[in-house]
């Protein structure tokens, strides 16, 4: 069967013949070079470019991706922070609002709607407490996209999450959009039964999201970064990464008082230094900013030698590369998690929402984790003794 035949089939008959991700790519750049366009329109679609370095590693790696699959490809991205992205990448990027993303959208010959968790309530409403289902945040995405495939162009939901509809119309725009894609791939299980319980058809494979496919900066760029932050090396470095959480059951000011705890705890008794690993930068939501977190615990810890803020914005290759040079990780944020895992680091892995728990099963971590509502000092420093002395032992 040929490329062209391939690609041509429904999503349904794609994935029981071809590859996933940059292969299927691969052969959408084929037909399209048959069908005479040799420079095509790649869109890719995204929460990149407002500090979560999470969403800025997805990116990262998408677009290497897409330049391999696609060599001569006119790459445009879609996103929150088309500023930075510009600034990172020198591409073409533009805000869901900038008119020149209509053009985008109704140009494109592929659209790849690129990781993350698309479907979902958490940060999904702009703010609007009546009519929720007026709001067009979190109705765009799905929007965009069936626009660019009435259009013609080949649509991808790649590598997604789903936890939870916001509300009505997301789940029937969701349901309508997923069915007409022709790849669509889920980051774990968890999303893949969401999916299919909306009534998306066919088969939906798991892949792993694609920041595991990040490669780290070289350990001598992590240890200047942390130099210039102070750390000695000549203790044990604990990387800890906190977020507030914007649900009416959790207690954000307990958890920084118990993260405040657990730091004097370690200073004191474990003569560590704990170096706070900020992954969210919002420059506007300060629920979405891990550095206003940090500071609120550095404001209870006032004193300690022991507590460091890693003040410098570190691209994802350089996180991953610090994160490799801890002892030991206490985490929270998914993607903080993600890019821990290889590293062989021991890691705690705070859960505060399913799709932390989702990663942590597949990388064989789940052991480990410890639910945010129960996040408790008494119980985080048993675990993190525990993991302390099985790292001495395993020396």
């Amino acid at each position: 069967m040929a490329a062209a035949e391939i690609v041509r089939s429904p999503r349904q008959l794609v994935y029981k013949v071809a590859p996933l991700g940059i292969e299927l790519w691969r052969w959408w750049g084929d037909e399209l070079r048959e069908r005479g366009c040799l420079y095509p329109r790649i869109v890719l679609h995204g929460g990149y470019g407002k500090g979560n370095l999470g969403d800025d590693a997805i990116l990262e790696v998408l677009l290497a991706q897409v330049r391999e699959a696609f060599p001569s490809g006119q790459i445009t991205v879609v996103c929150h922070g088309p500023a930075r992205v510009r600034d990172q990448h020198r591409i073409p990027a533009y805000h869901f609002a900038d008119w020149h993303t209509l053009k985008a959208i109704l140009n494109a010959d592929v659209y790849i709607i690129g990781g993350g968790g698309i479907i979902n309530r958490i940060n999904t409403y702009s703010g609007f407490r009546h009519l929720r289902v007026l709001d067009p945040k979190g109705k765009f995405l799905f929007v965009a996209a069936a626009l660019a495939k009435m259009r013609g162009a080949r649509l991808d939901f790649h590598a997604i999450g789903a936890t939870s509809f916001p509300d009505p119309i997301v789940y029937w725009l969701a349901r309508f959009v997923l069915n007409c894609s022709d790849a669509l791939t889920a980051r774990d299980k968890r999303s893949r039964e969401i999916l299919q319980r909306a009534g998306v058809r066919g088969p939906i494979p798991v892949v792993l999201d694609p920041v595991t496919e990040l490669e780290p900066a070289l350990p001598e760029v992590a240890i200047r970064l942390l130099a210039d932050e102070g750390v000695a090396f000549d203790k044990l470095k604990i990387g800890v990464n906190f977020r507030y959480v914007a649900e009416p059951d959790i207690d954000n000011a307990q958890t920084i008082h118990t993260v405040a705890r657990l730091i004097e705890w370690l200073s004191d008794e474990c003569d560590a230094q704990v170096i706070f690993l900020p992954f969210g930068r919002h420059p506007k939501k300060v629920v979405e900013n891990d550095l206003a977190f940090a500071y609120e615990v550095a404001g209870l810890v006032d004193g300690c030698q022991g507590f460091h803020i890693l003040e410098r914005d570190c691209r994802p290759a350089e996180m991953k590369a610090i994160l490799g040079q801890m002892d030991l990780c206490v985490l929270e944020r998914l993607h903080a998690v993600i890019l821990a895992a290889p590293t062989g680091v021991p890691i705690i892995s705070v859960i505060y929402d399913d799709k932390v728990a989702a990663f942590t099963e597949i990388a064989g971590l789940e052991d480990t984790n410890l639910p945010l509502r129960q996040f408790d000092f008494e119980v985080a420093r048993e675990r993190i003794m525990a993991l302390l002395a099985a790292r001495n032992e395993g020396r």
